[in-house]
């Protein structure tokens, strides 16, 4: 009877203590913060590149040309871009296109890197691209961002070797 009456109490024990720890772990990972992102935030506006060529090649038929660019933007978000541009200008007038770089807000709070890609035209001089921002730092710290830009180019003023104008649409994401 004895032996009866301790194997159950140390069933007891076990079971409470599996209890006890499984609700233990449950309630920490309640305590933790949430890793959801926040509601999106859309943002619009215009933007003025500046490109500076850096090289040009010939491969095969198509034209592959490096810029430099950099840009204003104004809208939502109000700063500078500095980017990398490599275009490739296939012999019917197309042109296939992608770049990165680093957007700094205007009021020094934080900047954060884009990165996008698209295609355009030689012939008529627009473009449309898709664009995503992460990297953040400061207010930017922890962004997500996708969005579409279109633009055209304009005349060309001042040092650059070509000028542009454009619009942005961007759907921003902060996670904790």
């Amino acid at each position: 009877m004895k032996t009866n009456y301790w194997f159950n109490r140390n069933r007891l024990l076990s079971h409470l203590r599996r209890s006890l720890c499984a609700l233990a772990i449950i309630g920490a990972g309640l305590m933790l913060p949430s890793a959801e992102a926040g509601k999106p935030e859309p943002a619009s506006g215009t933007f003025s590149p500046c490109f500076h060529i850096t090289s040009v090649r010939q491969v095969g038929p198509d034209t592959i040309v490096t810029f430099s660019v950099t840009a204003t933007l104004t809208g939502t978000l109000t700063g500078s871009a500095i980017f990398t541009e490599r275009d490739v200008i296939h012999p019917d007038g197309s042109v296939t296109f992608q770049g990165s770089g680093v957007f700094t807000d205007q009021s020094g709070c934080g900047s954060f890197l884009a990165t996008y890609a698209g295609t355009g035209s030689n012939v008529d001089g627009s473009e449309s691209a898709d664009v995503v921002g992460s990297q953040g730092t400061g207010c930017y710290a922890g962004v997500h961002a996708e969005g579409t830009f279109q633009g055209n180019l304009v005349p060309s003023s001042g040092d650059c070797d070509v000028a542009g104008a454009g619009t942005y649409n961007i759907q921003f994401h902060f996670s904790p």
